[in-house]
């Protein structure tokens, strides 16, 4: 048995989905520009919900694929001390704080993977993977499959905006 986690992933670039290439161009939530970082989430549903607070949903359309990464049951997986996390840790853009300590992690490689909590549903979690860590070659990627979201999301987002 393994532990699945997702990634969901723009088709044009779909060759840098795995190299951490995508978040290292720009300052991630738990990563510092120039640091090559993989996010993956704990559930599908959650990946989209990740890949949504970045932009309008009417730009989801047939541009996407989901991607399951499937880590091993004996991988050491490192979790981030939630009760260490600076109060406002949810806020956008995300403290620094949280980017010194993906940082710290991606440099020890004490493990490939860290799970830190979603900063959208903070009961949930999401996996970061670091692609130059010596055990990323165990993890395993399978091929990506298309991803589109129905459209009806679009008339809740604007009817829940209006109610607001």
């Amino acid at each position: 048995m393994s532990l699945t986690v997702w990634r969901i992933s723009h088709k044009k670039y779909i060759d840098l989905a795995f190299t951490g290439e995508a978040y290292s161009r720009s300052r991630g939530r738990w990563n510092s520009k120039g640091t090559a970082l993989i996010y993956t989430s704990a559930t599908l549903s959650l990946a989209a919900l990740e890949t949504l607070v970045c932009m309008e949903i009417e730009n989801f359309g047939n541009i996407f694929v989901s991607i399951n990464v499937k880590i091993p049951d004996n991988f050491p997986i490192k979790q981030v001390d939630e009760s260490l996390l600076p109060y406002n840790w949810r806020d956008t853009p995300p403290p620094e704080a949280l980017a010194s300590i993906g940082d710290k992690w991606l440099t020890s490689k004490t493990t490939a993977v860290l799970r830190v909590p979603s900063a959208i549903i903070p009961q949930e979690y999401n996996y970061l993977i670091n692609p130059l860590h010596p055990d990323f070659e165990k993890i395993s990627i399978a091929p990506p499959q298309p991803f589109i979201l129905d459209r009806n999301l679009k008339s809740i987002n604007k009817n829940l905006l209006a109610k607001l």
